[in-house]
């Protein structure tokens, strides 16, 4: 989300980003999407040090927002998936044990986790045990290269995330989320500022085939 929209901001952000995250879910009703994900409880780019008895105050606020938004989401029939971030974009929720205990405080069934590998590869000690942990809860996997390049052109064990993700009878999407300098706007967004893959669709042909094949040697 826009720095002006961020579930543990000022009133006005928070309100902002209730108003915002509502009327895309109004838009996913008409367009047949079920799954709202990403870093709902924060905008991007927002890391800072702040003091255990601030953190614990935002903390309440977004297990407040969450859960209202929940409710819009049910009324719906649509699901949420927190989705963890690198220390560099967010300093709120890191890891899949954080979104774990967010999700469990906000103690909504239709409240899940979204895992991204590039941030995992920054924040977790165990890429696949921390995909067990999530287990049922797991709604996302975005698949990216350690350098936000192709996924299988990086150092990545993709094995053990597939057995990981076949032990837990995960059944949801796994996306493909890499980026080139093509589109600037993303570019910056993600801190692409070298040619890392020859282009998005290299990416999506070499990434399912890659993918493809490390399925296949794991049944």
């Amino acid at each position: 989300m826009m720095t002006e929209r961020d579930l543990r901001g000022t009133s006005n952000q928070q309100q902002s980003a209730l108003r915002y995250l509502k009327g895309t879910m109004d838009v996913m009703e008409q367009i047949g999407a079920k799954m709202l994900v990403g870093p709902l409880y924060s905008s991007v780019g927002r890391a800072e040090a702040v003091t255990d008895e601030d953190y614990k105050a935002q903390w309440n606020t977004v297990v407040d927002n969450l859960r209202v938004l929940c409710d819009y989401a049910r009324l719906k029939g649509l699901t949420l998936a927190i989705e963890p971030l690198n220390r560099f974009e967010t300093d709120f929720i890191n890891t899949c044990e954080q979104a774990l205990k967010l999700i469990n405080d906000v103690n909504k069934d239709n409240l899940f986790i979204h895992l991204d590998t590039f941030h995992m590869n920054i924040e977790e000690k165990d890429l696949a045990a921390s995909i067990r942990k999530a287990g049922k809860k797991l709604g996302l996997v975005h698949a990216c290269g350690t350098d936000r390049g192709t996924p299988g052109n990086d150092h990545i064990d993709w094995g053990k995330i597939i057995a990981a993700l076949k032990d837990i009878n995960y059944e949801g999407q796994l996306v493909i989320e890499s980026f080139t300098k093509e589109v600037k706007s993303i570019a910056r967004a993600a801190a692409i500022w070298r040619d890392i893959e020859i282009s998005g669709e290299e990416i999506a042909v070499k990434g399912l085939a890659s993918l493809r094949s490390i399925q296949m040697k794991n049944k």
